[in-house]
């Protein structure tokens, strides 16, 4: 990410993927789609780049990792933007291989890549999107010539993590080598900043939150054909997959022609899994699998054919598709995590399961289906909530913007940095 601040250029590099390109790449770069066997390889913060490209006193560079390309790295320019898109499959094969994570580093050439191009711009800055991503984040272990800024999507070294899911140790180690390298890092929520700072007690850290466009998305009419829809980029454990087919087990007991949609990309081994359940259960007229939709659009008008969404995610806070539920009016039901109780932190908005209790969570999808009422009152609730946070998520790109600044200035000039910056524990407590 290349920025201009007055007569400084800042330069930013995020390792993050960006929808509204994957067709791009498919045309002109030979990448197939997710059908021929490549999704994306790190995270999706496109109104974030669509932010930093309507300043046009800032320079902006993405880098991402991507599978399937022809070449090392892809580079082009579009909107004022420099993309750089590193192929990282050898590197990702070579994590399941070699156990040893310095080993790895050592071996893995998606970081040297990476090295490479922001050395090529000599940036004034570097943010890292997901330390948790070892596949990617690790690049930065190896950057010292630049200020870093670590913007903490989560903090995967939780101690509840490994009560609920399983722990990849090559994340978990990058991730507290980040920790103890780096000085500059984002959070927004409470939680976050407690585990933080217990991991890396010198750490400066900034309140942030990614920019959106203040556009809520909007409901269609569509004729409902499921009761329950459980999407996700990839239907897996973590995601609440196999939870949401071990429930709806027991809500067929009532009844029994309920129905639940499982929409999204899904490994050979999660296929298996799920349909070893789906015939132990014999949920096999019950649960219909819907693959991968290459547009967004699609994928949002597709679960509005679902009357309610069931979103059982393990990870420690919330999901962009259970915002995207409650803004096109689908109730959902989700595991209480750090994040999820925020929901009806002023009127009911979710419904709310024990943490990896299918019947509690069975319990929660019966009292959508027996109660319209309350499925109406989640409904209008959790769209005035959407409303309330996304107006607040419109002036995420400046505080970003100014932070940005401010890191530079501290690493450049060690000037004191604004107070309204940094997170502050007594009033950022969402």
């Amino acid at each position: 990410m290349i920025c201009n601040f007055s007569n400084a250029t800042v330069r930013a590099h995020l390792p993050l993927d960006n929808r509204s390109f994957f067709l791009f790449m498919r045309r002109f770069l030979g990448l197939p789609t997710q059908r021929g066997g490549y999704g994306d390889a790190a995270s999706w913060i496109t109104d974030t780049i669509d932010y930093f490209r309507e300043k046009r006193e800032l320079e902006l560079c993405v880098i991402a990792p991507h599978p399937g390309l022809k070449k090392r790295v892809v580079s082009f320019e579009m909107d004022n933007i420099y993309y750089h898109f590193v192929a990282c499959d050898f590197g990702n094969l070579l994590g399941k291989v070699i156990k040893n994570v310095e080993a790895w580093i050592k071996v893995n050439q998606v970081g040297k890549r990476i090295k490479k191009i922001v050395h090529g711009f000599k940036p004034d800055l570097v943010v890292l999107v997901g330390a948790e991503n070892a596949f990617y984040a690790h690049s930065v272990l190896a950057i010292n010539d630049y200020p870093i800024m670590v913007l903490c999507q989560t903090i995967y070294n939780n101690p509840e993590r490994a009560k609920h899911s399983v722990v990849d140790p090559k994340c978990a180690y990058v991730e507290r080598r980040i920790f103890n390298k780096e000085k500059y890092f984002g959070v927004y929520s409470l939680m976050h900043y407690k585990l933080l700072h217990s991991l890396s007690p010198k750490a400066i850290i900034f309140k942030f939150g990614f920019p959106t466009k203040g556009e809520l998305l909007n409901p269609i009419p569509t004729e409902k054909k499921y009761d329950f829809v459980n999407f996700a980029l990839s239907l897996d454990f973590k995601k609440g997959a196999h939870d949401s087919v071990k429930a709806l087990a027991l809500v067929k007991d009532r009844f029994p022609k309920v129905t639940l949609n499982l929409v999204g990309g899904c490994s050979a081994e999660n296929r298996k899994e799920l349909n070893s359940l789906i015939h132990e259960l014999g949920l096999e007229d019950n649960v219909v699998f819907t693959p991968f939709f290459e547009k967004q659009e699609d994928l949002f008008l597709h679960i509005q054919r679902a009357r309610f969404a069931v979103l059982p995610c393990k990870l420690d806070n919330t999901s962009g598709t259970m915002s995207q539920s409650m803004q096109l009016g689908l109730p959902i039901i989700v595991y209480k995590t750090a994040g999820t109780p925020s929901f009806n932190c002023e009127k009911p908005c979710a419904l709310i399961a024990e943490h990896n209790n299918v019947r509690c969570l069975a319990t929660q999808m019966l009292k959508l289906m027996d109660s319209p009422e309350l499925a109406e009152t989640l409904k209008v609730n959790a769209r005035e909530f959407q409303e309330k946070k996304t107006a607040k998520a419109c002036q995420n790109g400046d505080r970003l913007f100014a932070t940005f600044k401010a890191v530079i200035e501290h690493y450049r000039e060690e000037k004191e940095i604004p107070r309204e910056l940094l997170f502050n524990p007594e009033r950022d407590d969402c």
